[in-house]
């Protein structure tokens, strides 16, 4: 269990890096020569929805994949345990949709910008 500790330490710690340049992320993708007719505007907030729907989504898709996968074994004190099996399933689906979202950006500013 020590191992899954700080593996959650440091994939909070990165993901708290992340989020600090979230934005300035998104900002400095959109093209800064284009004129104002909205469309900066408009990507912004697909980028918002997305956000959003990401955060939704996630305990919905990774609740059951690391209860299928997981194994849960209930402890004697009642608390169930799940192994790091699921959890790198779970952390495998992750990556696997932050590659799809990368690759949707790509087509999303190839056709905007």
């Amino acid at each position: 269990m020590d191992q899954m500790i700080v593996a959650c330490l440091v994939l909070g710690g990165a993901n708290g890096m992340y989020l600090t340049m979230d934005t300035s992320l998104a900002v400095d993708t959109l093209a800064a020569d284009q004129e104002d007719d909205g469309s900066n505007a408009q990507l912004l907030g697909v980028w918002g929805v997305a956000g959003f729907v990401g955060s939704a989504l996630g305990p919905l898709v990774g609740g059951p994949l690391l209860y299928i996968f997981g194994n849960p074994v209930e402890e004697a004190d009642g608390a169930i345990e799940y192994s790091a099996h699921g959890y790198a399933i779970v952390l495998a689906m992750s990556a696997f949709y932050y590659v799809c979202s990368a690759l949707t950006l790509t087509l999303i500013r190839s056709k905007y910008i």
